[in-house]
């Protein structure tokens, strides 16, 4: 397959990172637009703090979100790919969904997230739990880089 449009959610993991380094290896073999984006998901702290942290902690993430793109971006570069980067404010999926919408991607590339059973209960769930929904929702490809 042939992609056009590939883009790839990041995160600060290792993981990710190698996700990030493989869309771009793929969008330089297909000549494909690449785009990185970093979804800021605060609604896990919502419940429990309120007001000016809430704000603070969110503006936190997007500057956080902003360095990671940087570096994401930099292993691109050197693959010879110009991503476009995103920060966008919300939950992951809807996010993810969102982009891969707007980019009219034909694949999404993430990385393997291994998490506790603590943080699968406090995230309702990985992304990887909702792969099928991902593809039956944007009718895009879905690759997961372990």
């Amino acid at each position: 397959m042939t992609y056009k449009s590939i883009v790839c959610g990041v995160t600060g993991s290792a993981h990710s990172q190698k996700a990030a380094l493989e869309a771009a290896a793929l969008a330089k073999q297909h000549n494909a637009a690449l785009t990185y984006v970093y979804a800021v998901d605060i609604g896990f702290i919502k419940s429990s703090v309120g007001g000016l942290s809430t704000s603070l902690a969110e503006d936190g993430l997007v500057h956080l979100g902003d360095h990671i793109l940087d570096y994401a971006a930099e292993l691109a570069q050197a693959q010879g790919v110009t991503p476009k980067k995103i920060v966008r404010r919300g939950a992951v999926l809807e996010v993810l969904r969102a982009v891969v919408q707007e980019e009219k991607a034909d694949l999404l590339v993430l990385g393997h997230e291994k998490k506790s059973f603590f943080e699968k209960t406090l995230f309702k769930g990985s992304v990887e739990d909702h792969i099928e929904e991902l593809k039956r929702q944007t009718g895009t490809e879905v690759t997961v880089v372990k």
